[in-house]
């Protein structure tokens, strides 16, 4: 009985929230284009530049399962029962005790200029998401300082290409027994110029994918970084 009404409620849920393909205008005032998600092992369309930070942001979110673009609900609002369209659901592990979500993404000046007619439309959008058992939130360029977008920005191109893992055993080891930048990291193993540019890119592969961590948010990556376990 519990699992036929799990997969009635899940059936319910993909009735009420859809996912039409998105179609990207150019526009002149607005970067737009797709972003080739690993998580998703496909690419998302973006129509903003913070658009696709905050995709880039779900690739590093350990709780973030898999996101999509472009979910729709039906929503009351001013008197109308009309179709929403928000920029992107998010599907949370279960391990994370997080409700799945649908996510605004505006820039806050937007938010201010329009501040009556976003608050009356989120509230309607927050009564529908309460009666699908998911959570609405807006995502604004003040959620993250510029400087780890910049830094997840880098080292996302380890996630998307292949490395060179044959150091992996090395650096991990090194990095379990002492706290060492980068750049010292690397020189411990070789010092042959051609393999120190191999060993950077595995050590921050490593950093990508979570097996190592740096300071992301308060300084810009670099061989000068202090690279330590990740806990």
């Amino acid at each position: 009985m519990r699992i036929y009404l799990f997969i009635l409620l899940l059936y319910n849920l993909s009735i009420m929230i859809t996912f039409p393909q998105r179609k990207i205008k150019k526009n002149y005032r607005s970067v737009t284009g797709h972003f080739p998600s690993v998580k998703n092992n496909k690419s998302i369309a973006y129509e903003s530049k913070l658009e696709k930070f905050f995709f880039l942001t779900l690739e590093f979110d350990n709780d973030v399962a898999s996101y999509q673009e472009q979910p729709q609900i039906t929503i009351d609002f001013q008197n109308k029962t009309k179709t929403y369209s928000a920029d992107c659901f998010v599907r949370y592990t279960p391990d994370s005790n997080k409700l799945n979500s649908l996510i605004e993404v505006k820039y806050t000046q937007e938010l201010e200029k329009k501040r009556e007619y976003f608050e009356e439309k989120f509230t309607s959008i927050r009564e529908a998401c309460k009666e699908l058992a998911i959570n609405f939130s807006v995502f604004t360029e003040q959620q993250y300082p510029q400087t780890y977008i910049d830094n997840i920005d880098f080292l996302y191109r380890y996630k998307t290409h292949g490395r060179e893992s044959r150091y992996d055993e090395q650096i991990l080891s090194l990095c379990a027994t002492e706290k060492l930048t980068a750049s010292e990291l690397a020189n411990t193993i070789t010092q042959d110029p051609k393999e120190l540019i191999i060993i950077s890119n595995a050590i921050w592969g490593l950093v990508a994918v979570g097996k190592l961590r740096a300071d992301l948010y308060d300084t810009k990556v670099s061989m000068n970084s202090f690279i330590e376990l990740s806990s």
